[in-house]
């Protein structure tokens, strides 16, 4: 089996794509990789580069692997900030609403102050409380 694989690979290496330019009697030409009656054989090369030079193309495959990973991990890192920031933009936006929410109410609210006293909210500063809210909730999807 490998000999079989080693002369099927012998004889494909010298092997050439040969081109035939030929050109009908109404004048249209086509282009065959079979020779025919009338056909020439022709030499068919790439374009040169704009710039005139032709270089031979270096390919570093370790450093074109690391810029891939270089790129995979700044999308992955772009990737997590944005989803931790939503998060966070989320959870402040949920904790205001529940705010308004508990404001809105109507419910007497209270807090102890340095004394450990029990002071309650006035309305005049649930309603300022009320407006600064409105206004942040607007950020918020």
């Amino acid at each position: 089996m490998k000999l079989v694989a080693a002369a099927l690979l012998a004889f494909a290496l010298p092997a050439q794509a040969q081109m035939y330019k030929c050109v009908d009697e109404h004048g249209r030409t086509r282009y065959s990789d079979q020779p025919a009656l009338g056909c020439k054989e022709v030499d068919i090369r790439p374009s040169p580069p704009l710039s005139g030079e032709v270089k031979a193309r270096e390919e570093n495959f370790a450093l074109q692997d690391a810029e891939l990973k270089r790129r995979q991990l700044e999308r992955e890192a772009a990737a997590t900030k944005e989803r931790e920031e939503r998060e966070a933009r989320e959870s402040r936006c949920a904790s205001l609403r529940r705010e308004q929410t508990m404001l809105a109410s109507g419910v007497r609210l209270s807090s102890l102050n340095a004394q450990g006293e029990r002071v309650y909210m006035d309305d005049a500063n649930r309603e300022r409380r009320l407006g600064v809210l409105a206004q942040d909730l607007r950020s918020c999807p």
